[in-house]
């Protein structure tokens, strides 16, 4: 049956031999008229053949089609030139995933010119037994399948690092892990980000500032709390459960698009209402912008919204968002020297941190005359006005 125009079509030949008929190093030794051993010697690199020899055997390995396996040259080099990126086992897809696509682009960078390629791998392995997530990194290093792993999203006593430590195994976290000592860290400064975003704001005039955050237990979400903060402090205000507002649900699906628009939807119907918010990163961001502007909500004349991360759909948007820009792809560069140095047996700093800057776009403004502080049910006894009740707030969720 022909293809028809427009349609894809896929052609069938039959194959040079059969799987059974691929040639072995015995038949490129047979050909080349020297032993097994010495043309296991020449792909292995284990020892120096002579360029005469290893011309006759290089050309017979051309006539026969000859490909050396890449799972023996791993037994016997002891290396795989395999690096693992370990992601969350609740991330969404690598195509949904703009951060880790650019920081898995920045590991490749360096891991090729090395002869390195990357493997992702989730968390946890199908079957597995909860208690005990990473017993396949310690069969899988057994066997030679990795060299180095690269670990995102660090959680408190996080399984996948403690295990890495406990092993021995070269890995470099993309995030800070104050838990253990001695694990090699490569991080953004996510304190300066979120106190660089709220300063901003404040200069602006906003007093009245919302956190949004994806509720789970992770360094950064704390540290980017910090910093939103640490600005507030500055001007007197003391940030409280009552201005930090938290998505709801599991693993990578607490910092999503949906996930925020749910939140700031939930949060305008209680009864909220702000002059400023800062999301924790740019698809929290606009899921808040999207659940504003449905309830009528301007951006930003009635809320300003910033994000985290400057991703490149962030100045696509309208208005396009206000951020806080860390470069991914030089993380993940980064990232890969430091492993490649650790696997090396090289003396690597224990934390690294990047620096991040500001970019203002038209998500913000100054409060309009008319913004509302921040208002939530309270006690009889609370002060009317957002700096005092701030100042009486609870202590940071």
């Amino acid at each position: 049956m022909g293809v028809e125009k427009g349609e894809v079509g896929f052609s069938q030949k039959s194959p040079a031999c059969a799987l059974g008929d691929r040639p072995s190093i015995h038949d490129v030794a047979a050909r080349a008229k020297v032993s097994s051993a010495t043309v296991s010697r020449l792909i292995n690199g284990s020892a120096r053949v002579s360029p005469t020899t290893e011309r006759c055997i290089r050309q017979a390995m051309d006539e026969l089609g000859y490909v050396p396996s890449r799972l023996a040259q791993s037994f016997a080099r002891g290396s795989s030139r395999t690096i693992v990126l370990l992601v969350d086992a609740e991330a969404q897809s690598l195509q949904n995933n703009s951060f880790l696509v650019t920081l898995t682009l920045g590991l490749n960078d360096v891991l090729a010119d090395a002869d390195y390629s990357v493997r992702v791998m989730s968390s946890r392995r199908p079957g597995q037994n909860p208690h005990d997530p990473q017993t396949w990194a310690r069969s899988a290093w057994n066997r030679r399948e990795f060299d180095g792993v690269v670990i995102t999203n660090p959680a408190p006593n996080d399984m996948a690092i403690e295990t890495m430590a406990q092993e021995g195994i070269p890995a470099v976290v993309v995030g800070r892990y104050p838990y253990t000592s001695g694990v090699i860290q490569v991080d953004v400064d996510n304190v300066g980000g979120t106190r660089l975003s709220t300063s901003h704001l404040i200069n602006l005039g906003h007093e009245a500032i919302a956190f949004l955050r994806p509720a789970i237990a992770m360094t950064v979400v704390s540290d980017r709390l910090q910093g939103y903060a640490e600005a507030l402090a500055r001007i007197g205000v003391r940030a409280s459960e009552e201005s930090v507002l938290k998505t709801e649900g599991e693993g990578s699906a607490t910092f999503s698009f949906e996930a925020a628009r749910f939140a700031i939807d939930r949060a305008v119907k209680d009864g909220w209402s702000w002059s400023a918010l800062v999301a924790f990163n740019d698809e929290m961001a606009l899921g808040a912008m999207q659940a504003l502007q449905d309830h009528a909500m301007a951006v930003p004349s009635d809320v300003s919204v910033i994000g985290f991360d400057n991703l490149p759909y962030a100045r696509m948007t309208r208005p396009a968002l206000s951020t806080v820009h860390q470069d991914i792809r030089q993380l993940g560069q980064h990232a890969a020297r430091a492993l490649l140095s650790a696997i090396r047996g090289e003396p690597v700093a224990d934390l690294t941190i990047q620096t991040v800057s500001f970019v203002e776009r038209e998500s913000t403004g100054p409060p309009s005359p008319a913004a509302v502080p921040v208002r939530v049910p309270r006690p009889a006894e609370s002060t009317p006005t957002f700096r005092r009740a701030q100042a009486h707030g609870r202590e940071l969720p």
